[in-house]
């Protein structure tokens, strides 16, 4: 299917409700997300409940489709990795707010790979010292 069309859906997984509050703060900039999912790993939760919830989703997604994750190899990026085993999904993992405005200002009109590539110079470009910028040093 042209992507065009259909836009790829994003999936956010994190530890706790990081990921949702994260997507709040996405739709107070932009409004309303369409075909933006949240799961997360809540105390106490087993790896493989995750597993469940996302698979659940995931057997009616598209076939581009990004995942975001807050740490590498914790719980959530370890079951988004399956997908990206399993489906060839891409996941990206320590997300930020700048990644997910990044991703759903562009995820209508570029192509996948230039989209991937979007979002992770979208999340390392945000990362500033800005005590250094103040005092006219821009070290990064």
């Amino acid at each position: 299917m042209d992507q065009k069309i259909m836009p790829p859906w994003l999936v956010v997984i994190s530890h706790g409700n990081f990921g949702k509050e994260l997507v709040n703060s996405c739709e107070m900039i932009l409004g309303k997300i369409d075909n933006i999912y949240c799961f997360a790993l809540d105390p106490g939760m087993a790896p493989e409940q995750l597993l469940e919830n996302v698979s659940a989703l995931v057997e009616r997604a598209p076939q581009n489709v990004i995942i975001f994750t807050d740490i590498y190899a914790g719980t959530p990026s370890n079951v988004a990795a399956i997908f990206a085993k399993q489906k060839g999904y891409q996941v990206i993992c320590g997300m930020n707010l700048p990644m997910l405005i990044e991703a759903e200002m562009q995820r209508h009109d570029v192509a996948f790979e230039e989209l991937i590539a979007k979002i992770i110079t979208a999340g390392n470009d945000s990362i500033k010292n800005i005590t250094s910028i103040t005092h006219g040093r821009e070290y990064e």
